[in-house]
C-alpha cells in the first residue's frame, strides 16, 4: 500500500506540470491558428478584390464582341479623301 500511495504521490505531483505544460502548448497552438486564420482571411480578401476587379473590367463578366468597322458608303469615302487630300495627308510627305 505505501508503495501505491508514493505512486499516487508522484503522479499528482507530476500531474501539475504536465498540465502547464499542456496549457502553454494549447495557447501555442490557439496562437498558430489564429496567426493562420488572419493569414487566410487576408488571402480571401485579396481574392475578393481581384474578382471583383475582374467582373467590374469585364463589363459584369460578359464578353462584349469588338464593334465591326463602320462601313462607308461611296460618297462618305470620296468626302474623306478629297478632305484628307485638301489637309495635305496625301501629298507624299510623311
Amino acid at each position: 500500500m505505501a508503495n501505491e500511495n508514493n505512486e499516487k504521490d508522484k503522479q499528482n505531483t507530476e500531474d501539475p506540470t504536465k498540465n502547464l505544460s499542456v496549457i502553454e502548448e494549447a495557447k501555442k497552438i490557439k496562437e498558430e491558428l489564429k496567426a493562420e486564420n488572419d493569414r487566410r482571411e487576408l488571402i480571401l480578401k485579396q481574392e475578393q478584390k481581384l474578382q471583383a476587379e475582374k467582373l467590374l473590367s469585364s463589363s459584369a463578366g460578359t464578353n462584349i464582341p469588338p464593334a465591326p468597322p463602320k462601313q462607308e458608303t461611296d460618297k462618305e469615302y470620296a468626302e474623306r479623301i478629297s478632305r484628307e487630300i485638301r489637309e495635305g495627308k496625301y501629298n507624299g510627305a510623311k
